[in-house]
Protein backbone atom coordinates (compact mmCIF):
# COMPACT_ATOMS: atom_id res chain seq x y z
CA UNK A 1 0.00 0.00 0.00
CA UNK A 2 1.36 3.61 -1.15
CA UNK A 3 2.31 5.63 1.83
CA UNK A 4 -0.14 8.20 1.34
CA UNK A 5 -3.29 5.94 0.54
CA UNK A 6 -2.38 4.54 3.69
CA UNK A 7 -2.45 8.11 5.66
CA UNK A 8 -5.79 8.67 3.88
CA UNK A 9 -7.34 5.86 5.14
CA UNK A 10 -6.04 6.27 8.79
CA UNK A 11 -7.88 10.02 8.58
CA UNK A 12 -11.17 9.12 7.14
CA UNK A 13 -11.52 6.22 9.16
CA UNK A 14 -10.58 8.15 12.87
CA UNK A 15 -14.06 10.24 13.41
CA UNK A 16 -16.11 7.16 12.10
CA UNK A 17 -13.90 5.29 14.41
CA UNK A 18 -14.49 7.18 17.44
CA UNK A 19 -17.90 7.70 16.98
CA UNK A 20 -18.69 4.13 16.68
CA UNK A 21 -16.12 3.18 20.10
CA UNK A 22 -17.59 6.28 22.32
CA UNK A 23 -21.31 4.58 21.16
CA UNK A 24 -20.23 1.40 22.29
CA UNK A 25 -18.61 2.81 25.17
CA UNK A 26 -21.53 5.08 26.44
CA UNK A 27 -24.38 2.26 25.64
CA UNK A 28 -21.93 -0.51 27.57
CA UNK A 29 -22.08 1.40 30.30
CA UNK A 30 -26.29 2.46 30.04
CA UNK A 31 -26.57 -1.26 30.48
CA UNK A 32 -24.79 -1.57 33.86
CA UNK A 33 -25.04 2.03 35.42
CA UNK A 34 -28.17 3.99 36.22
CA UNK A 35 -25.81 6.75 37.33
CA UNK A 36 -25.02 6.69 33.13
CA UNK A 37 -28.39 6.53 32.27
CA UNK A 38 -28.68 9.25 34.73
CA UNK A 39 -25.93 11.48 33.91
CA UNK A 40 -27.08 11.23 30.03
CA UNK A 41 -30.43 13.34 31.02
CA UNK A 42 -32.57 10.70 29.76
CA UNK A 43 -31.48 9.84 26.31
CA UNK A 44 -29.82 6.93 27.15
CA UNK A 45 -32.31 4.50 28.53
CA UNK A 46 -31.34 0.83 29.45
CA UNK A 47 -33.41 -0.33 25.81
CA UNK A 48 -32.02 2.22 23.85
CA UNK A 49 -28.40 1.30 25.07
CA UNK A 50 -29.38 -2.36 24.65
CA UNK A 51 -29.93 -1.98 21.28
CA UNK A 52 -27.32 0.19 20.74
CA UNK A 53 -24.49 -1.99 22.24
CA UNK A 54 -25.83 -5.49 20.57
CA UNK A 55 -26.18 -4.28 17.25
CA UNK A 56 -24.52 -6.22 14.75
CA UNK A 57 -24.25 -3.42 12.26
CA UNK A 58 -22.60 -0.88 14.92
CA UNK A 59 -20.26 -4.38 15.96
CA UNK A 60 -19.13 -4.86 12.55
CA UNK A 61 -18.54 -1.20 11.48
CA UNK A 62 -16.55 -0.55 14.34
CA UNK A 63 -14.21 -4.02 13.81
CA UNK A 64 -14.35 -3.22 9.91
CA UNK A 65 -13.14 0.34 10.52
CA UNK A 66 -10.68 -0.34 13.41
CA UNK A 67 -9.07 -3.27 11.29
CA UNK A 68 -8.42 -0.79 8.27
CA UNK A 69 -7.26 1.96 10.27
CA UNK A 70 -4.93 -0.35 12.01
CA UNK A 71 -4.02 -1.94 9.20
CA UNK A 72 -3.04 1.36 7.39
CA UNK A 73 -1.73 3.01 10.68
CA UNK A 74 1.09 -0.06 10.61
CA UNK A 75 1.96 0.26 6.94
CA UNK A 76 2.73 4.01 7.81
CA UNK A 77 5.00 2.94 10.88
CA UNK A 78 6.57 0.26 8.44
CA UNK A 79 8.08 2.71 6.13
CA UNK A 80 9.27 5.40 8.60
CA UNK A 81 10.87 2.56 10.34
CA UNK A 82 12.75 0.84 7.31
CA UNK A 83 13.43 4.59 6.09
CA UNK A 84 15.26 4.70 9.34
CA UNK A 85 17.08 1.59 8.28
CA UNK A 86 15.35 -1.21 10.86
CA UNK A 87 13.69 -3.32 8.15
CA UNK A 88 13.90 -5.92 10.33
CA UNK A 89 11.58 -4.56 12.99
CA UNK A 90 9.04 -3.23 10.18
CA UNK A 91 8.84 -6.37 9.03
CA UNK A 92 8.16 -8.32 12.57
CA UNK A 93 5.56 -5.61 13.15
CA UNK A 94 3.92 -5.46 10.20
CA UNK A 95 3.02 -9.33 10.06
CA UNK A 96 2.76 -9.43 13.91
CA UNK A 97 -0.20 -7.49 13.12
CA UNK A 98 -1.58 -8.98 10.25
CA UNK A 99 -1.71 -11.85 12.16
CA UNK A 100 -3.63 -10.58 14.92
CA UNK A 101 -5.78 -8.22 12.74
CA UNK A 102 -6.51 -11.91 11.06
CA UNK A 103 -7.30 -13.55 14.00
CA UNK A 104 -9.58 -10.42 15.59
CA UNK A 105 -11.32 -10.66 12.16
CA UNK A 106 -11.67 -14.44 12.58
CA UNK A 107 -12.83 -13.75 16.03
CA UNK A 108 -15.64 -11.34 15.06
CA UNK A 109 -16.78 -12.67 12.37
CA UNK A 110 -17.26 -16.59 14.20
CA UNK A 111 -19.10 -14.70 17.09
CA UNK A 112 -21.19 -13.06 14.85
CA UNK A 113 -22.17 -15.47 12.18
CA UNK A 114 -20.83 -18.63 13.92
CA UNK A 115 -23.94 -19.40 16.11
Amino acid sequence: MKSRTAILIVEWTSIPLLILAGLLVISGYGLTSEAARNASLGLLTFSRSQTIHLSRLIKLGFVSLLLLHTYAGTEVLGEKLQARGRKGLASLVEYGVIAFLIYVGWITLNGEFGG
